[in-house]
C-alpha cells in the first residue's frame, strides 16, 4: 500500500489537453450558476417559510435534498457522461434548471422539496462541466481558486441584492425568476462553450478509482463535513459567546467576505507548497480554532476565530483539487471532487443535528473535530513519504 501511495502522489500528472481560455471561462461560469443556490438557500428557503409555503422542518429537508441531489448528480455525471456533444447537453440541462426554478414559484410544501431536488440534479450536471475544465487545466489549483472565489463573490452579491430589489415587491418568486433567468443565460453561453473535452487517461484498472484515490475523496468528504457542521451552528455558538443577533450577523458576514479573500490568496500560492503539507497545516489551525471555540471565548476572540475559519475555508479548497491530482494523475478522482464536497456538506449538518439533538450546541464542535481528525489522518497517510 505504501508503494501505491508513493506512486500515486508523485508530482507529475498524466498529460491532458487543456481547454482554451474561452472554453474554461464558460465552463466555470456555468458551474458558478449551478452553485448560486448553495449560498442563497437561507434567502430563498427562509422567504418561503415567511410566506407560509414551507414549514421550519421542511426548510432543512429542502436544503439537504437539493445539495445531496447536486452532489450525487455531479458524481454520476463524472462517472458516466462522455465529454462530447457538451453544448447540447449543457444547453438542455441549463434550461431544465431554469424550469425547476420556475416550477418552484408555483408550488408549496412537499412539492417544493421535489422541485428543489430536481433543480439540484440539473445543477450537478452543470457543475460536471466546471469540474471537467478545472481538472484538465494546466494549473488546476489556480483554476479552482478562481472558481471558488468568483462563485462565493457571486453568492454574496446576490444574497445582498435580491432581498433589496426583486424580492421587495415580488417576494421569493422574484428571486426564483431571477435565478431562472441566469440559468437561461447559462444555456445561451453554453452554445459558445466547449463541445468536447479531451478524454482522461486510463489506468490499468480502467476507469475504476484505486484505493488511494478513494481515500483522498473520503478525506475531502470529511473535511467538508467538518466545515459545514460548524458553519450551521455558528449563530447559536455566537449567542453563547455573548454576541447580539446583530453582532452575530456581522461576524458571519465578515467570515463570508474573508472566504473571498481566502480563495484569491490560494490562487497566489498556487503549487509552491505541496498540497498535503498545506492542508495538514490548515487543518492544524482549524483544530486550534475548534479548541478555542470549545473553551468558551469572549466576543472578540470568537469573532477572530470565525474570521479565520472563513478565510481558511476557501483557501483550502483549491488544494483539495491539487491533492487529488497528485494522488490520481489520471485526474479521474478530481472529477469526483464536487460530489465529495457536496455530499460532505450535506452529511455534516445532518450528523451534527443528530449529535446535538436537544442538548447543548457545543456538541457540534465535537462532531466537527472528529471529522477533521479523520480527514487529516487520511491526508497524512496519503502524503508522499521521504525517499529512502
Amino acid at each position: 500500500m505504501t508503494d501505491a501511495v508513493m506512486d500515486a502522489t508523485a508530482p507529475s500528472a498524466s498529460p491532458v489537453a487543456a481547454p482554451s481560455r474561452q472554453d474554461a471561462a464558460i465552463g466555470q461560469a456555468i458551474g458558478v450558476a449551478a452553485l448560486l443556490i448553495a449560498g442563497l438557500q437561507p434567502v430563498i428557503l427562509g422567504a418561503m417559510e415567511r410566506e407560509g409555503r414551507l414549514s421550519a422542518a421542511q426548510i432543512g429537508l429542502a436544503a439537504t435534498a437539493e445539495l445531496m441531489a447536486l452532489g450525487v448528480a455531479a458524481g454520476l455525471a463524472a462517472a458516466f457522461l462522455k465529454p462530447t456533444n457538451i453544448r447540447l447537453k449543457m444547453g438542455l440541462t441549463c434550461l431544465l434548471h431554469a424550469g425547476a426554478m420556475m416550477a418552484t414559484t408555483l408550488v408549496s410544501g412537499g412539492q417544493v422539496i421535489l422541485a428543489r431536488t430536481f433543480a439540484g440534479a440539473c445543477a450537478g450536471v452543470m457543475l460536471w462541466l466546471a469540474i471537467g475544465v478545472i481538472s484538465r487545466s494546466s494549473r488546476p489549483e489556480r483554476a479552482s481558486g478562481v472558481f471558488v472565489t468568483v462563485q462565493t463573490f457571486a453568492q454574496l452579491v446576490l444574497a445582498a441584492a435580491l432581498p433589496a430589489t426583486v424580492m421587495v415587491h415580488g417576494g421569493v418568486n422574484g428571486a426564483l425568476t431571477s435565478l431562472a433567468a441566469i440559468s437561461v443565460l447559462a444555456a445561451v453561453a453554453a452554445l459558445a462553450g466547449p463541445d468536447r473535452l479531451a478524454p482522461l487517461p486510463k489506468t490499468e484498472e480502467g476507469g475504476r478509482l484505486a484505493v488511494p484515490a478513494l481515500a483522498g475523496l473520503a478525506a475531502v468528504f470529511l473535511w467538508m463535513a467538518f466545515i459545514v457542521a460548524l458553519w450551521v451552528y455558528l449563530e447559536p455558538l455566537a449567542a453563547q459567546a455573548g454576541l447580539s443577533p446583530r453582532e452575530s450577523g456581522m461576524a458571519i458576514a465578515l467570515a463570508l467576505g474573508l472566504q473571498v479573500l481566502g480563495g484569491a490568496t490560494a490562487t497566489l500560492v498556487g503549487d509552491r507548497v505541496p498540497p498535503a503539507r498545506l492542508l495538514l497545516g490548515v487543518g492544524a489551525i482549524n483544530a486550534l480554532i475548534l479548541a478555542v471555540l470549545w473553551s468558551g471565548p469572549g466576543r472578540l476572540v470568537f469573532v477572530a476565530c470565525v474570521a479565520a475559519f472563513g478565510f481558511l475555508w476557501l483557501f483550502a479548497l483549491p488544494f483539495q483539487t491539487l491533492l487529488l491530482i497528485r494522488i490520481d494523475p489520471t485526474r479521474r478522482a478530481s472529477m469526483q471532487l464536487g460530489a465529495a464536497q457536496l455530499l460532505g456538506s450535506s452529511a455534516g449538518p445532518l450528523a451534527a443535528s443528530l449529535v446535538v439533538g436537544d442538548g447543548p450546541v457545543r456538541r457540534a464542535l465535537i462532531l466537527s473535530a472528529v471529522c477533521l481528525a479523520l480527514a487529516l489522518s487520511l491526508i497524512s497517510f496519503l502524503r508522499p513519504k521521504s525517499p529512502a
